[in-house]
């Protein structure tokens, strides 16, 4: 989605994020969610000559700071309790469901490729995204300094700097994510996701966006992606808590915006893994595969749902993605 304000000084406005995940209290301050895609559905097109995607897409989930491994527990506003041990177990297995079964889900992602003419709309070669893709693992960093409570980052109010420019030495999350791929070894097609400990916040979190995805470079001159992953269960409505389901013993209701807001900056990622210097698949107006069906309903066209059941019957809430070929919202 575009930003709610305008680039800072010096920055240029391609770089105004359009690969955030907006909060919903954002979006229903001018009303509920859409019954279908929401303004600005043109299709998405190959913007960048060579533009990577992610062809096996693997994400690497790190918890990062000794609070995961002290943890905490929540109350949600139905009165469960719920552990961050369960946040992490929710999203993990979200995440190994994901990427052990060909989901219908993750299967619209497969008809975007790299190596095809810029300005394309479908791709008769190049290579494909393929379904399904890997959870590669997930790792508690405690070796490394615990996220302060407002972690710097190179996203203040929705603007971000260029990510490997000198303006982004102080950006801890690209930092981390950098250690993670010291951790789990490099690999161009990872998305390695930094999931933020409860209390600690990015600048504008929760408040202006949910989530976003990100790039740095490590000492090789090699880019990476990340995603920042704030906690945002305590977020409730404003970030999708309860979107899809109602409460239940196992996490559904408390911890639908978990997967709901870390599978859209998934698919985003393997459809556009470096955004700022190297953009892949956008629609005209910047917005990527999830921003287009971000916040639709249950129940209307194109609207978020469960996936799953996964081999212990757990399922997921999701929000769809969308497809060229569908013309909308689909998976």
């Amino acid at each position: 989605m575009g930003a709610s304000a305008g680039p800072a000084a010096g920055v240029n406005p391609t770089h105004v994020v359009p690969h955030v995940m907006k909060s919903l209290s954002n979006v229903l301050h001018s009303g509920p969610p859409a019954a279908g895609p929401p303004a600005g559905s043109n299709l998405l097109s190959y913007q960048s000559a060579a533009a990577p995607i992610e062809s096996t897409a693997t994400v690497y989930v790190i918890f990062w700071g000794a609070q995961w491994q002290v943890g905490w527990s929540d109350v949600s506003p139905s009165g469960g309790i719920y552990s961050s041990g369960q946040a992490q177990t929710y999203i993990t297995d979200y995440f190994k469901y994901v990427g052990s079964t060909a989901t219908a889900w993750n299967a619209t992602t497969t008809q975007y490729c790299s190596g095809v003419a810029v300005g394309s709309t479908s791709c008769s070669g190049g290579t494909h995204i393929t379904n399904p893709p890997v959870y590669g693992g997930s790792w508690v960093d405690t070796t490394s300094p615990p996220p302060p409570t407002l972690v710097p980052d190179n996203c203040a109010a929705l603007v971000c700097l260029v990510p490997g420019s000198t303006l982004d030495s102080a950006n801890l999350l690209a930092a981390e994510a950098l250690r993670a791929a010291q951790h789990f070894g490099y690999n161009a097609n990872a998305n390695y996701m930094i999931m933020l400990p409860e209390a600690t916040l990015t600048l504008g979190a929760d408040a202006l966006y949910c989530a976003y995805h990100s790039q740095a470079k490590d000492s090789s001159g090699r880019w990476i992606s990340y995603t920042n992953m704030p906690y945002i269960n305590t977020a409730n409505v404003g970030c999708g808590g309860n979107f899809v389901n109602s409460d239940n013993a196992y996490g559904n209701g408390f911890f639908d915006g978990y997967s709901i807001v870390a599978g859209h900056e998934f698919g985003e990622t393997e459809t556009d893994p470096l955004p700022f210097t190297n953009a892949a698949w956008r629609d005209s107006a910047g917005a990527e595969n999830g921003d287009k069906c971000a916040w639709i309903a249950p129940g209307a066209a194109g609207g978020a749902h469960n996936i799953g059941p996964d081999a212990n019957g757990h399922s997921f809430a999701v929000q769809a993605l969308w497809s060229n070929s569908a013309g909308g919202c689909a998976g």
